[in-house]
């Protein structure tokens, strides 16, 4: 004859798995109060608009933005990170020393050069690359996008 023993069990949940709920709430919490406090604000505009569209204004052109990786070298608000330039301000010319002659030479579309890589002056293709989120692959945005990208720049103070 066999005797059974019966299994004790607990009732409710284990600790572990309270601890963690917590956890993981805490960490939720901490993030969505330092984005509604203004800590990572977005650029500006509506980033859901779709990339692929030339012109529209600030939701068009914020939403290229993010497609090309911007923020990933210039900042989250563009604003400058390490060796990559402040977008901001750039209504009146170049905000870096190496750009100074090709706005002196070409003031009125200095910035479509630039992204571009498009430099009249430049005769070795490979020395006018661009950008390269926008002029190199793989994005090779259109002339419209990049035009779109420069109009939203030149509203940035």
């Amino acid at each position: 004859m066999t005797v059974r023993t019966p299994i004790q069990t607990r009732g409710g949940l284990p600790p572990w798995a309270v601890g963690f709920t917590v956890f993981v709430l805490l960490v939720g919490l901490v993030y969505f109060a330092s984005n509604v406090s203004g800590d990572n604000p977005p650029i500006a505009g509506n980033p859901s608009a779709s990339p692929g569209a030339g012109g529209g204004g600030a939701a068009a052109a914020v939403a290229i933005i993010n497609k090309a990786g911007c923020k990933g070298c210039h900042g989250q608000n563009l604003e400058g990170s390490g060796n990559f330039p402040n977008l901001h301000g750039l209504q009146n010319g170049p905000t870096v020393p190496n750009l100074q002659q090709l706005y002196a030479d070409h003031p009125e579309d200095w910035m479509n050069i630039w992204i571009t890589g498009t430099d009249p002056a430049v005769s070795d293709p490979a020395m006018r690359g661009g950008m390269p989120p926008f002029g190199a692959a793989p994005y090779n945005l259109t002339a419209e996008q990049i035009q779109t990208v420069v109009d939203y720049l030149k509203t940035l103070q």
